[in-house]
């Protein structure tokens, strides 16, 4: 009987001894692992060659575009009744413009048609080529085709009609803007000169009226 309680005491202090053992090897292995990870994670960052990295898009990458314009309206022009419609809007195919300030724009275009009645009698395409005559040659570069309208201050006028297109800096605080007036004969022909009496249609309607005295300040 003492010789078996002697070799049971015996085999519990040799298992207690090997999981002893077991238990210090699984911690140098989790110890081992973890120096592994933590060297391979290390290397990663030092390298860099794996790395995702997200660089966030600078301002001067963009480019931005004006809004699109357009128009319609029907005048007597010599008795006749004569209609246009054109629109401004932002074209792709023409070069980008930078203007001095450094700010990449997109220039515009102008598709202009004029109608007898049914007949169309003018259909014409402009952009800032299109008055490059009227424009400073070191300015061109640096400019779009920031506006066009009718001139509403040669509205008496029942000969013809008076558009004004205007090249530009698009940025308008730049206060650099070289307008020229366009005139279509009810025949079609067009006529150009550098503007001097400028009015044109303001882009919200009612915007010269007076509010009226029940809608407060």
């Amino acid at each position: 009987m003492q010789k078996t309680t002697h070799l049971f005491e015996k085999s519990k202090r040799c298992s207690s001894l090997l999981l002893g053992r077991v238990g210090r090897g699984l911690s140098l292995l989790i110890l081992l692992l973890s120096a592994t990870l933590l060297s391979c994670h290390g290397n990663s960052k030092g390298n860099g060659e794996n790395d995702s990295i997200w660089i966030a898009p600078h301002q001067s990458d963009s480019i931005l575009s004006l809004d699109d314009i357009n128009a319609s309206e029907t005048l007597l022009i010599n008795g006749e009744k004569i209609s246009y419609v054109f629109r401004m809007s932002p074209a792709d195919s023409l070069p980008i413009v930078t203007n001095l300030d450094g700010t990449r724009y997109k220039d515009n275009i102008v598709n202009l048609t004029v109608s007898r009645g049914n007949d169309v009698i003018l259909k014409r395409e402009f952009t800032k080529y299109s008055f490059k005559d009227y424009v400073p040659s070191n300015d061109m570069s640096n400019c779009a085709l920031v506006g066009f309208s009718y001139n509403l201050n040669e509205t008496n006028d029942s000969t013809q009609l008076r558009f004004i297109a205007t090249v530009g800096d698009p940025d308008e605080t730049a206060g650099v803007n070289y307008p020229t007036e366009i005139l279509i004969s009810p025949n079609g022909n067009i006529k150009m000169q550098v503007a001097k009496d400028i009015e044109t249609e303001p882009e919200f309607d009612n915007l010269n009226e007076e509010p009226s005295e029940d809608e407060g300040v």
